[in-house]
C-alpha cells in the first residue's frame, strides 16, 4: 500500500482558507451567504500599479528573474526599509518571495533543526505553527488574554524560552486579533529575545493598517538585535494585491542567502510582472491606501458597537489589521435545536449552516474560546452579517 508522509499527516489545511470555500459553494448553490472570513481587502489594486504591471508585460519583462528579486525592486525595498522602518539593509540582505507566507517558510527552513522550539504569542496566525512544523521544528503558543486586549504576557514569554528555543514569530498588527504592539512592549520583547540570543522574525504584513493613535513600531530597528531580527512584509494588504504574491523578507547576510538556497529549490524567483507592479506600489505615492484605511476604520467602529451590544459578547477594540476576535464562551453548552455547542468549530458551523453566514472559528488561532471575522468587506455586508449573528445567538437557549 502505498502511504503519505508523516510530516504530511500532522499538517492541518488553513481553516481560514476551508470555511472561505464552503461558503463559496454554498453561495454557487445559489444560498445567500454573508463571508466574513478571508483577510483580502475589498478594494481595487490601485490604478497606477495595474498601470505598472501592463507595462511590464508590454516591454517583455516575462522572463525569470535573479532569484532574489529584480535589482530595482530590492532597491525599492531596501529604501521603503530605511524610509518607513529605520531598518538599514544591504542588497545581500533582502529576499523577495511568493508572499509573506513564503518568506516566513524559507526563513524558518532556513534556521531550524529538528528539536528546535519556535514561539509565537496566542491567538496566532493560523499558518504559523504549520510552517513551523514543516520546518521540522516544534510550535510553541504563549498565551495573552482579551481581558488584556490580547497585549504580549512577557513573564510569560521569558517562561518559555527554552534551551531548544530558535526563534519568536510576532505579528504586530496583529491576526486575528488587531492588537498593536507599543514601542514599549517591542522593547520589552527585544530585551528577551536578546537575553536569549534567539532569532526573532517580525510579520509585518499589517503594517500601513493602524488606527487611532496607534503607531507601527519594527523591532528590527532595535539596535542591539541587528543580528537577530528578520522583518517579513509584503504588499497584499496595504495594496490591496493578494493574488499578485508578492513578499519580501530583510535580515542577517548568512540568514537570507541560506533562505534564498530554500527558494532556489522550492520556486526561484518571484512573478516577474508582479515584481514590476511592487517596484510602483513601494515607490510611487497610493492616496488610494489611506482612502482603504479609512474605509476599514469606519467599519471597524461599526462592527465594534454591534458586536458590544450583543449578549454574551466580550469584545475588545483593535488598534490595527481588519479583524475582531471575540469571546463567545459565555453561549458555550446552550443549544439550538438537538445541537449543542460546546466549542468554537461547534459555533461556526452552526452559524453557517443554519444562518448563513461565515467566521472562523477560534481554536484554528489557539483561542477556543472566540471567533474571528474579518471587515475587510462592504458595510452592507457587515450589517447583514452581524444581525445574522444577533439572531443566531439569541436563538440558542
Amino acid at each position: 500500500m502505498l502511504v503519505l508522509s508523516d510530516k504530511i499527516k500532522h499538517i492541518e489545511e488553513s481553516q481560514t482558507l476551508a470555511l472561505s470555500g464552503k461558503a463559496k459553494r454554498m453561495k454557487d448553490s445559489g444560498l445567500d451567504v454573508v463571508s466574513l472570513t478571508a483577510g483580502e481587502p475589498d478594494f481595487p489594486t490601485p490604478r497606477h500599479i495595474k498601470d505598472a504591471a501592463i507595462a511590464a508585460i508590454e516591454n517583455n519583462f516575462t522572463k525569470y528573474t535573479q532569484n532574489a528579486g529584480s535589482p530595482d525592486l530590492i532597491d525599492a525595498i531596501v529604501r521603503k526599509f530605511t524610509h518607513d522602518n529605520n531598518l538599514y539593509f544591504g542588497h545581500n540582505q533582502i529576499l523577495v518571495s511568493a508572499g509573506a507566507k513564503q518568506s516566513i517558510f524559507n526563513v524558518l527552513q532556513a534556521i531550524c533543526n529538528k528539536g528546535d522550539e519556535v514561539l509565537f504569542f496566542s491567538p496566532y496566525w493560523v499558518s504559523y505553527p504549520e510552517i513551523v512544523k514543516l520546518a521540522d521544528a516544534t510550535p510553541v503558543a504563549v498565551p495573552t488574554s482579551i481581558e488584556n486586549k490580547f497585549k504580549p504576557d512577557i513573564e510569560q514569554l521569558r517562561k518559555a524560552i527554552t534551551p531548544k528555543t530558535k526563534a519568536l514569530i510576532i505579528n504586530s498588527p496583529n491576526n486575528p486579533s488587531g492588537v498593536v504592539f507599543s514601542q514599549e512592549d517591542m522593547e520589552a520583547i527585544g530585551s528577551i529575545v536578546k537575553d536569549a540570543n534567539i532569532f526573532v522574525i517580525a510579520d509585518e504584513i499589517y503594517e500601513k493598517v493602524v488606527y487611532d493613535n496607534n503607531k507601527h513600531f519594527s523591532i528590527g530597528s532595535i539596535k542591539s538585535l541587528r543580528d537577530n531580527a528578520i522583518t517579513v512584509n509584503g504588499v497584499s494588504k496595504a495594496f490591496s494585491m493578494t493574488g499578485w504574491r508578492v513578499g519580501y523578507a530583510g535580515g542577517p547576510a548568512a540568514v537570507m542567502e541560506a533562505a534564498a538556497k530554500v527558494q532556489t529549490q522550492v520556486t526561484s524567483n518571484a512573478n516577474s510582472i508582479a515584481q514590476k507592479a511592487t517596484v510602483t506600489a513601494l515607490t510611487v505615492p497610493t492616496p488610494d491606501l489611506q482612502t482603504m484605511v479609512s474605509a476599514f476604520k469606519e467599519r471597524r467602529d461599526f462592527v465594534y458597537e454591534r458586536l458590544r451590544s450583543m449578549r454574551d459578547v466580550n469584545v475588545a477594540m483593535p488598534g490595527g489589521a481588519f479583524y475582531f476576535f471575540f469571546d463567545v464562551s459565555t453561549l458555550y453548552g446552550k443549544r439550538f435545536q438537538n445541537h449543542v455547542i460546546r466549542n468554537s468549530a461547534d459555533m461556526g458551523t452552526y452559524l453557517l449552516d443554519h444562518h448563513h453566514v461565515a467566521t472562523v472559528p477560534g481554536v484554528a488561532f489557539g483561542d477556543d474560546s472566540c471567533l474571528r471575522i474579518s471587515y475587510a468587506c462592504s458595510l452592507a455586508e457587515l450589517e447583514k452579517g452581524l444581525s445574522r449573528i444577533r439572531t443566531a445567538f439569541e436563538m440558542l437557549a
